[in-house]
């Protein structure tokens, strides 16, 4: 966070103030919220890191594996200049054209190795062992289906009733089945906007019913559409 004071939640925590210096560090797959409090004016910087080239720095560092797919870990919220300085210093640095991508992998490497990991203090949530079993084989379905799975098909596929299907998902992501497909779809839309393909291919291959409903679901999720999103990309 920049500039400002803004109001933070999850399903995973308790809602917290963030202000300016502030980095809140939210795992893969936690559905959260970040809102500023009225009257204030904010600004602040984003960094989204692939949660499985993630995984495998933290493996590197001789950190616990965690399974990026299922929410494992809480959120957290850390005020400490030099990292809000190194975060930022890093940010310019990707964002600097004069830089070549290699050299800025190895400063991504070296800053969050060196700065921002260390002062990460996990805490784990509590995780809900009802039909825990069937995440895994669950998150692999949808992430290859190419539609909205409707309640009744995923919990005859499971073999439980539909009651259980909402529950497990509830208890592992804060969603309904269905906002969490949605949600699962507008992050797929993400990376291929960034690849330049068209929106009218992407709305029918995600299982949009139209252009203008993949327009509406994207914005909401991201606050911008989906062509200003790519435009950031071009």
């Amino acid at each position: 966070m920049d500039t400002g004071l803004s109001r933070f939640s999850s399903y995973l925590s308790t809602v917290k103030m963030i202000e300016s210096g502030a980095l809140v560090v939210i795992p893969a797959q936690v559905e959260h919220s970040c809102n500023p409090m009225p009257d204030q004016a904010w600004s602040y910087q984003m960094m989204h890191l692939n949660a499985d080239w993630l995984a495998a720095l933290l493996s590197e560092t001789g950190r616990e594996k965690i399974h990026v797919s299922i929410p494992q870990l809480k959120p957290i919220v850390i005020k400490k200049p030099e990292l809000y300085c190194g975060f930022t210093q890093l940010n310019r640095d990707l964002f600097n054209s004069e830089i070549d991508f290699r050299e800025k992998e190895q400063r991504l490497i070296e800053v969050l190795t060196q700065i921002i990991l260390p002062c990460f203090e996990w805490e784990k949530a509590n995780i809900s062992h009802y039909f825990y079993d069937h995440l895994k084989d669950l998150m692999v379905y949808l992430k290859d289906v190419d539609t909205i799975v409707p309640l009744e098909k995923l919990a005859s596929m499971l073999g439980i009733s539909r009651y259980a299907v909402i529950r497990l998902f509830k208890a592992n992501w804060g969603l309904t089945p269905h906002a969490f497909q949605l949600n699962l779809k507008v992050n797929q839309a993400r990376e291929l906007l960034k690849h330049g393909k068209n929106i009218g291919d992407i709305s029918y291959e995600l299982g949009f019913s139209d252009q203008s409903h993949f327009h509406r679901v994207f914005k909401i999720h991201t606050g911008v559409t989906p062509r200003q999103y790519q435009q950031g990309f071009i």
